[in-house]
C-alpha cells in the first residue's frame, strides 16, 4: 500500500567499489538462488461461504477453517482478527489514532461510516464437536484498550496437538462501512470493496501467536493456504477476487453464486460493481509464466485502460525479473470508484491503483501506482514479511524496486503534480494537471523531504504503532527504506545487488521472513559482512550529508631570512605585478555533516583535464585531500554517481571554480534558488 504516486525520475549508475565487495564473478558464485518452493505448508485453509445484501449493506457468512498447529507445544488458545470491529465506534484503536483510518471519521461521525463483524457462533470440529462460543472473549495485548475489538479470542478444553490439522466452524454477520470514510473497505453507491472482511486466525510466528489488534498504521500478517469461496450476491454485479472463478450459479431469487478458488495465498478479497468496464490481456513473454491480466475499471477511465495494462505488464517483466517470476495465471486490477478511499492497496492475486479523468502521461498516474501496488505482489504476496512489525521490510523493499522500475523501464520525466483540488479517496485526486517538463527530481530523491523533516523522530526498526506520528510511519515505512535500499544498491554494484534480491525472493518464498533473514542474505551472497551498513540505517535515526570544499591556495615565495652564500639573507616582497598564476596548491575537504556513516568517493578535476577519483570510509568527521604544485582545482563532487542516496543535502555535495565575481555570484544564486525550488518540489510531491 502507498499513501500517493511517487516521481520517480533522475539518477546515475556507477560500478561497485572496489573495496566493499568482493568481484562480480566471485559475487556470482556465491549467489546461487536456490530453487523456489511449487507451493507452501498451507497452514490455514479456508472454505467461505457469503451472501452480500445490497440494500442493507451487510454480509452473512459462514466458514471452515482447517488449521495446522505447527508450533512445537499444545494450544488451546485461538485469536482471530475481526478486522472491520475497527469502524464499530470512535473507541477502537484505529479511531483514537492519528492515521489514515481515523482521519475522516468525523465528529460526530455518520452513522454510515461505521462497520462491524458480529461472530455469531465458534466450533471445534473433530470426532465431538466443541462449541467454544461461550469462551469468546476480545484482547489488547498492545495498549490496553478495553473497548478494542478487532482482536479475539476463542479456547477449547481439548488442546491441539503439534502436527494436529484440526477444523472451525464459525458463523458470521458483518455490516459493511461506507468507503467514503473506513480505510480500504467500503461501499459506494453500488461499488464494494470487500477486503479483510472475514474472521481470520492469528498467524504462528517465531514459535508464539502473532496477535495484535488493528492500529491506524499497521497492515496484514497471516499464514498462506488454499481458498475455496463462494460468494451470493444479485444478478448484474462485475466481480472481481483474488483467484480464478471456476464456477457460476444462478439461483431462483435472482442472485447468483460465483465460487472462486485460489491456492497458496494468506488472504481472499473480492470486489463488485455493475459500473465496472471489463478488459483484459494477456502478459505471455520468454521466460515468465503466461498470466491472465484482467483489468476492471470505472468507465469515466475506460480511455486509461491500455495504459493501467501495459504498466502491469511492465512490473511483472520487471519485477519477476529482479526477484522471481509471478507465479499465479491471473492477476485482477481495479480501478476503484470516486472517493472510496479504497485506491492504492494489495491483496493476493489482485490490487487496486487509481488515476483521474486528466491524467496526462507526464504525471505518471496510473502508471507509478499500479508499479507500486503490483509490485507487492512479489513481496507482501510471496515472500509475506511480518507487516505489523516489520512493515520496511515490505514496503520500503517495494518502493525502492518502483523507483527502479520507473526510471529503468518509463525514463526521467519532467515534475508532475495536481493543484487546487482536493483528494477524491485513497489514489485520487482532482485539481489541474501542471507538469514542468525540465524540472527533474532524481530517482528517489522525492523521500529526501520527509528523510530532513522527520528522520531523526524514530529508528527505523520500530513496530508501526509506536513511531511517533504519522509521518514517522510513512518515512520509516516506504521512503527511508527505499533510500537505505538504493543506497545498498551503489555499494554493491547493480548485478550484484540484484543477485541479492533473487536470493531472498527464492529462499523465502511463502516463509515470513524477517530483518534478519535479509541481513543474512546480504551477507551470504556478497561474502562480506554488512551488519555496519544495516547499524548506520535500519537501527539508527541519524541523518547522511556529505559536502566538500575547495581552496585553491596561492604556492608561497620567499619573503624573510634564509641561508645564503655569506650567511643569513634577506628576501623583502616582491613588487613586480602579478601574472596570471599557472600553478597552485589545490586542498579538498569532505566533511561529514551528519552522524550517520558510509564510504564514499570524490571526484576532483583539475585545470588541465586531468581527473583524480579518492576513496572516503566516512568514519572521521572529515578529510583533507592536498596535491603538490600543479593546475588548480576546478570541480570536486563528493559522491558523484549519487551513490548514497540517504544524502539528505545533496547541493552541497559539489563544487565548482568560476572565474569572475559577476559569475561566481550568479551561479551562487542560482544554484540556491534551484535547491529551494527542488525543496519545494518535493514537499509538494509529499503533501496529498
Amino acid at each position: 500500500m502507498r499513501r500517493s504516486p511517487s516521481l520517480v525520475l533522475l539518477v546515475a549508475f556507477g560500478a561497485t567499489l572496489a573495496m566493499l565487495g568482493p568481484t562480480l564473478a566471485e559475487a556470482q558464485s556465491k549467489a546461487e538462488p536456490p530453487p523456489r518452493p511449487e507451493k507452501s505448508a498451507r497452514t490455514a485453509n479456508y472454505t467461505i461461504e457469503a451472501r452480500l445484501d445490497e440494500a442493507k449493506h451487510t454480509i452473512e457468512g459462514s466458514l471452515v477453517l482447517e488449521w495446522t498447529n505447527t508450533s512445537r507445544e499444545p494450544l488451546s488458545h485461538f485469536p482471530f482478527h475481526l478486522y472491520w470491529n475497527a469502524f464499530r465506534n470512535n473507541l477502537s484503536a484505529s479511531a483514537r489514532g492519528e492515521g489514515r483510518r481515523s482521519a475522516r471519521f468525523g465528529d460526530p461521525p455518520e452513522k454510515r461510516l461505521f462497520g462491524y463483524t458480529d461472530v455469531r457462533k465458534v466450533r471445534l470440529l473433530r470426532q465431538t464437536t466443541e462449541d467454544l462460543t461461550p469462551t469468546l472473549r476480545f484482547l489488547d495485548p498492545d495498549d490496553g484498550n478495553k473497548d478494542e475489538r478487532t482482536l479475539v479470542e476463542v479456547r477449547s478444553e481439548s488442546p491441539v496437538a503439534p502436527g494436529e490439522t484440526v477444523r472451525f466452524a464459525i458463523e458470521w454477520t458483518s455490516l459493511i462501512p461506507h468507503g467514503g470514510g473506513a480505510g480500504r473497505a467500503g461501499w459506494v453507491h453500488d461499488y464494494h470493496f470487500i477486503v479483510q472482511w472475514f474472521p481470520k486466525i492469528a498467524a504462528r510466528y517465531k514459535d508464539r501467536w502473532n496477535e495484535h489488534p488493528f492500529h491506524p498504521w499497521t497492515e496484514f500478517f497471516s499464514d498462506f493456504g488454499v481458498y475455496d469461496v463462494r460468494l451470493q450476491l444479485p444478478r448484474g454485479f462485475v466481480v472481481g477476487a483474488t483467484g480464478r472463478l471456476v464456477e457460476t450459479k444462478a439461483n431462483p431469487d435472482g442472485t447468483e453464486t460465483l465460487r472462486f478458488v485460489q491456492e497458496d495465498v494468506h488472504d481472499f478479497a473480492w470486489t463488485a460493481s455493475r459500473r465496472y468496464v471489463e478488459r483484459k490481456v494477456l502478459f505471455d513473454e520468454p521466460g515468465f509464466p503466461p498470466v491472465e491480466v484482467r483489468l476492471l475499471v470505472q468507465p469515466e477511465h475506460a480511455h486509461l485502460a491500455g495504459r493501467y495494462l501495459e504498466a502491469t505488464k511492465l512490473t511483472l517483466r520487471a519485477y519477476g525479473h529482479g526477484s522471481a517470476p509471478y507465479p499465479y495465471p491471473q492477476l485482477t486490477v481495479i480501478d476503484p470508484a470516486w472517493n472510496s478511499a479504497s485506491g492504492g492497496m494489495e491483496y493476493p492475486t489482485l490490487f487496486t491503483a487509481g488515476t483521474n479523468v486528466w491524467a496526462p502521461p507526464e504525471l505518471r498516474a496510473p502508471e507509478s501506482l499500479t508499479i507500486h501496488e503490483c509490485g507487492h505482489q512479489f513481496w507482501y504476496g510471496l515472500v509475506a514479511n511480518n507487516e505489523f512489525e516489520e512493515a520496511w521490510l515490505d514496503e520500503g523493499l517495494n518502493s525502492y524496486f518502483e523507483d527502479k522500475t520507473v526510471f529503468e523501464q518509463l525514463g526521467p520525466t519532467g515534475f508532475g503534480r495536481r493543484y487546487f483540488g482536493p483528494e477524491g479517496g485513497r489514489g485520487s485526486r482532482s485539481g489541474w494537471p501542471i507538469v514542468a517538463p525540465r524540472v527533474l527530481i532524481g530517482r528517489g530523491k522525492q523521500h529526501l523531504e520527509d528523510l530532513r523533516a522527520s528522520g531523526k523522530a524514530d529508528v527505523m526498526t520500530r513496530r508501526p504503532w509506536d513511531y511517533r506520528s504519522a509521518e514517522s510511519y510513512t518515512l520509516n515505512s516506504y521512503g527511508k527504506p527505499a533510500l537505505t535500499f538504493q543506497t545498498l544498491e551503489g555499494l554493491l554494484g547493480d548485478d550484484l545487488m540484484r543477485e541479492v534480491l533473487r536470493a531472498y525472493a527464492r529462499r523465502f518464498r511463502f516463509a515470513h521472513p524477517t530483518t534478519e533473514d535479509w541481513t543474512l542474505t546480504v551477507n551470504e551472497v556478497t561474502g562480506r559482512d554488512y551488519r555496519w551498513f544495516f547499524d548506520e540505517t535500519f537501527f539508527s535515526s541519524d541523518l547522511c550529508d556529505y559536502a566538500i570544499e575547495v581552496k585553491n591556495r596561492e604556492p608561497r615565495t620567499l619573503v624573510g631570512f634564509s641561508e645564503g652564500p655569506g650567511g643569513l639573507t634577506y628576501t623583502p616582497p616582491a613588487t613586480a605585478p602579478k601574472k596570471a598564476r599557472e600553478t597552485w596548491e589545490p586542498e579538498v575537504v569532505v566533511r561529514r555533516l551528519g552522524e550517520v556513516r558510509l564510504p564514499t568517493e570524490v571526484l576532483v578535476e583539475f585545470a588541465d583535464g586531468a581527473r583524480r577519483r579518492e576513496r572516503w570510509d566516512g568514519r572521521d568527521r572529515w578529510i583533507r585531500f592536498r596535491y603538490p604544485l600543479g593546475p588548480k582545482v576546478v570541480r570536486a563532487v563528493v559522491d558523484p554517481e549519487g551513490r548514497v542516496a540517504l544524502d539528505v543535502n545533496p547541493s552541497n555535495n559539489a563544487w565548482r571554480d568560476e572565474s569572475g565575481l559577476a559569475r561566481r555570484a550568479a551561479t551562487k544564486w542560482s544554484a540556491r534558488f534551484l535547491f529551494w525550488l527542488q525543496n519545494l518540489l518535493e514537499l509538494h510531491s509529499v503533501l496529498g
